[in-house]
């Protein structure tokens, strides 16, 4: 029986026919969509429309008013409304100049605890801040200078606490008050004016009982009230 064999160059032909087939179909699909575009029936994907740009542009004082919000005021130098807050912190924190006059004891009596004193609460020593001055319960306390209350809080170790802020960086802090002393946070008050009273509201001082914790500090560090005030 006699084989008939086929040339290659034709088969050849028409595979390579058959793979082009694909090639054209994406080339026919990607004029397709671009005619569409070109025509205005699709918008290019990339593309931003321009009624979002419309609506995403910065409103005007006067639209903002229309719309009944208030814009915010602006600093002329920076343009941010950062400093208008910083000058409404500036207008509610008062100004404290350095007080002429010395600065007196919140109360009289002996020390029960000095300065730098070393004292134990069970098994830990510690260094006292500050005098205890001995006193009667409900014995009043006065303000050593004059200056704004900073802080009135109950204190887990010195209980019922009040702190005096005065100009020249200075802090005095009075504890071991009676609960709810005379004064709040932000209250103005002249020297020797009555702020609280004698109390035992603390737990871990140096002294036990009816007594006066009184401390002074500048820029954060102590001070010993008694080479600030006068010796005792």
């Amino acid at each position: 029986m006699k084989k008939t064999f086929t040339p290659l160059e034709p088969l050849k032909k028409v595979r390579l026919g058959r793979k082009a087939i694909i090639p054209a179909a994406l080339l026919l699909i990607i004029l397709l969509f671009g005619a569409l575009i070109w025509r205005g029936y699709l918008t290019y994907p990339f593309s931003r429309p321009t009624e979002d740009l419309e609506n995403n542009q910065p409103q005007t004082a006067e639209e903002v008013q229309a719309e009944g919000e208030t814009p915010p005021v602006l600093n002329e130098e920076t343009g941010t409304g950062e400093a208008s807050v910083e000058e409404e912190k500036e207008e509610t924190t008062p100004v404290l100049s350095l007080p002429q006059e010395p600065m007196i004891w919140p109360m009289e009596g002996a020390l029960l605890a000095e300065h730098h004193q070393v004292y134990r609460i069970g098994n830990t020593l510690r260094a006292h801040v500050g005098v205890d001055i001995k006193a009667e319960a409900e014995a009043e306390v006065k303000a050593a200078w004059p200056g704004v209350v900073d802080r009135v809080t109950k204190d887990p170790r010195l209980g019922w606490l009040v702190e005096i802020r005065h100009g020249g960086n200075y802090i005095t802090q009075y504890a071991n008050l009676l609960e709810e002393p005379y004064v709040e946070v932000g209250d103005e008050v002249k020297m020797g004016a009555v702020i609280g009273k004698v109390g035992s509201s603390a737990k871990l001082d140096a002294a036990e009982g009816n007594f006066l914790h009184f401390a002074i500090y500048r820029d954060g560090e102590a001070l010993d009230p008694v080479q600030v005030i006068s010796p005792r």
